[in-house]
């Protein structure tokens, strides 16, 4: 099922946010406007020409009057008497002010008697025995006393209720945009989702938005072609195991015969020189087996091996890992330390793949230990963990060892090298500790110099998780 395109863009989208913000701002500037102009009209607000009109009402009455005094003096203004040499007889305003007055009177070039000085504009009436100067702004004023004392002037009232409201208005419709289009773009996160889990059945939803649903349309052919991918690279990895799996029964079976007659060729009257051949021979033929049941097991886990894990007591699980080990160990006659706690528990473990996993370690360390070496095998219990601490008198581990030695057919090329040694045995115990709820920690040993290995499990592991974990594979 593909995308439904439907013909909204987000250039329409941005352009909806718009008209609507548009409108919404414009209509808060008319209702504040509105508003203001109500409360001119009401007389709440005082125009900002309201006190230079009352100046001009009371200018012939200050100018011919006896004495200035403060009933006299419009609203909204302040005043100060000079004589004619300048000193102050009476008024409202003090110190600093008082000069700026002064200089008013003073100034030629001022017209019509008026002086602007910072914020305020000052008014100069000539009197018989001096002059009055009245000081007064040209902003709209509350009519009330109080309001004038306590509140700031109408117009910065209003410019920040202006921005309150534009910042509002901006800041919602911002939010709700941004949950419209957060939803359009869910049907592509959850496209990404599903693609991260793998679930590449599904059909592709649309978001109704061109350009999302394009994206939509491209990740939907891209799944289909990923999906015919995966499905072709499983039939192919199947295939591959299939042939790998017949090619290593098919050697099985040249291989037991050249091992047969070479055992048998042993058997019989031959020189020491001839003995010596035949010897590498079966040899030889021995670890050639060793790796081609090792490929079959590995061919055969692709496919999925189901865990059957059962109780199985500690005592029995040591002395089969011992038994084993005691039959690799006399082909290099090597000296056997042997340690194990006697904790009489039963633990749930698919046996033979633990016993496997602790026994490719056990070969690994034989192999690169000398003739008359040390092989140490000892058993802790480390928490919730019981580990399997597996050293050698060897070489030891290179530094790529340590790095890449539980890598899957990693060959080591230096210290711990060997032409027809591939990293098998520690990506297998590696595997299987892991299934195991354990984990395989590579190092060197410290008390007889060649290598370490601990094969980590959980002691207390239930039959029903480990049931539940799926099939173990290698790979």
């Amino acid at each position: 099922m593909g995308v439904i395109r439907k013909k909204t863009t987000l250039g329409r989208l941005y352009l909806k946010y718009i008209l609507i913000v548009l409108p919404a701002l414009l209509a808060s500037g008319f209702s504040l406007l509105i508003i203001f102009n109500l409360l001119l009209v009401n007389g709440k607000i005082l125009p900002a020409n309201f006190a230079e009109k009352k100046i001009e009402e009371a200018q012939e009455m200050i100018a011919d009057a006896d004495t200035v005094t403060d009933a006299l003096i419009p609203p909204l203004c302040e005043y100060v008497v000079f004589d004619e040499k300048g000193k102050v007889q009476e008024g409202s305003l003090s110190g600093t002010d008082v000069d700026a007055a002064w200089r008013a009177v003073s100034m030629e070039e001022t017209q019509e008697n008026q002086f602007f000085y910072k914020v305020y504009f000052y008014k100069v009436i000539e009197r018989s025995d001096g002059f009055c100067v009245l000081r007064y702004r040209l902003i709209p004023q509350y009519s009330s006393a109080f309001l004038r004392e306590h509140l700031i002037p109408p117009q910065e009232l209003f410019i920040g209720a202006a921005f309150v409201m534009i910042t509002g208005i901006i800041i919602f419709s911002s939010v709700r945009f941004g949950r419209k289009l957060k939803k359009k773009l869910n049907p592509l996160l959850d496209e990404v989702e599903r693609i991260k889990a793998q679930e590449l059945s599904d059909a592709v939803e649309c978001s109704g938005i061109r350009e999302i649903d394009d994206i939509l349309c491209s990740i939907e052919d891209m799944k289909g072609a990923l999906k015919e991918s995966l499905e072709k690279q499983w039939q192919m990895e199947q295939e591959k195991n299939r042939q790998m799996s017949a090619l290593a029964h098919d050697i099985k079976t040249p291989l037991t015969v050249v091992r047969g007659n070479a055992e048998l060729l042993e058997e019989t009257a031959l020189t020491e020189e001839q003995k010596q051949y035949a010897d590498y021979i079966v040899r030889s033929a021995a670890q050639m087996q060793s790796y081609v049941q090792m490929l079959i097991e590995i061919t055969k886990s692709a496919e999925g091996v189901s865990l059957s894990p059962v109780p199985v007591s500690t005592e029995a699980l040591f002395a089969e890992i011992r038994n084993q080990t005691e039959g690799l160990i006399n082909t290099k006659k090597c000296e056997l330390l042997w340690k194990v706690p006697q904790t009489g528990k039963t633990i749930c473990i698919v046996f033979d793949q633990i016993v496997r996993a602790v026994m490719n370690i056990v070969a690994n360390a034989i192999e690169h230990t000398p003739e008359g070496g040390v092989i140490s095998i000892c058993v802790e219990e480390q928490g919730e963990m019981l580990a399997f601490i597996i050293e050698d008198s060897g070489s030891g581990f290179s530094e790529a060892a340590l790095a890449h030695g539980t890598e899957q057919f990693f060959m080591e090329d230096e210290s711990r090298s060997s032409a027809l040694h591939y990293g098998i045995g520690l990506f297998t115990a590696k595997t299987i500790a892991g299934r195991h709820g354990g984990k395989l920690v590579l190092s060197n040993s410290s008390r007889f110099g060649g290598a370490k290995v601990s094969f980590l499990i959980k002691e207390e592991t239930t039959s029903e998780a480990l049931a539940g974990s799926g099939p173990l594979r290698y790979n």
